[in-house]
């Protein structure tokens, strides 16, 4: 079994649950304002101390409201407190420089270019900074389709590959006339990389572990199979499969940021019982 050196909670995830459970311990109603994190196993562990997640402000009657780690746009949060509703703001503080950045963009009169997933929660709330002259591209074959432009602001969801923030900003230089650029990918998120391609150098087959709709914890997969490594992601031990691991000298282990250390050694645990593995000297 192998490791990967970068591993647990990165500092927003682990700010989001403990405001989260701190809010919990005051005896009133806690409402988690979609997934605090994403990951099923944290939701479930907050659920369990009475913690309800709601999609709307409006489904809260009355207690504490907490903004998740990847943040809202400023209506919502006017919604809460309209509503007269405790607001406990969980974002990550990367993803609130992304949004003062975004902002920024938009007030000097760029056209904002955010590489991003249009439906992520982190880039719902970034759009909202962005005024009306916003653009969302993903991928090269979305990006490579804008026109030319005078401005250009460029700024990315925090869990974007660096490498793709890096190529679009190449293309965004050879299409507008002035250009300014944010770089607001999350470090942790690069380091976490960084560990997934070490491991994938050195082991044949990586077990990457964090919620399905987690995109930190995709981007790991991706890069592991980029790499021609075989990558499985799975959000608890259950779904390991023998198949997968067995007769295998050694297995990769690594999971998103907001994957908690108990549910990797789980599946560490998981794997070796399986007699899959060696183990690795001290």
């Amino acid at each position: 079994m192998l490791l990967a050196r970068e591993n647990g909670f990165c500092f927003g995830v682990k700010k989001a649950v403990e405001l989260t459970e701190a809010a919990a311990e005051t005896g009133r109603p806690v409402h988690n304002l979609g997934q605090v994190v994403h990951n099923p196993k944290i939701s479930q562990r907050l659920a369990a101390r009475g913690v309800k997640i709601i999609n709307d402000p409006a489904d809260a009657a009355e207690g504490i409201v907490v903004i998740r780690a990847h943040g809202v746009p400023p209506k919502v949060r006017e919604q809460i407190e309209q509503r007269g509703l405790e607001c406990i703001d969980a974002t990550c503080s990367l993803v609130l420089r992304a949004q003062r950045f975004t902002k920024q963009l938009a007030d000097e009169g760029y056209t904002v270019i955010l590489l991003g997933t249009p439906d992520h929660p982190e880039v719902v709330g970034l759009v909202a900074y962005a005024g009306d002259n916003y653009r969302i591209v993903e991928t090269e074959e979305q990006w490579k389709k804008l026109p030319k432009m005078k401005r250009a602001g460029v700024v990315s969801q925090s869990t974007q590959p660096p490498w793709a923030f890096t190529a679009l900003v190449a293309h965004v230089a050879t299409i507008a006339q002035e250009m300014k650029v944010y770089n607001t990918v999350c470090p942790v998120t690069v380091k976490r990389q960084v560990a997934a391609s070490e491991l994938a150098e050195q082991v044949k087959t990586i077990i990457v572990v964090g919620g399905k709709n987690s995109a930190n914890t995709r981007e790991l997969v991706n890069l592991a199979r980029m790499q021609g490594r075989d990558a499985y992601h799975i959000e608890d031990a259950k779904e390991l499969q023998p198949s997968w691991v067995r007769g295998q000298e050694r297995v990769g282990l690594i999971g998103g940021c907001s994957t908690p250390m108990d549910t990797l050694i789980e599946v560490k645990e998981r794997i070796e019982a399986l007699g899959s593995t060696e183990p690795v000297p001290a």
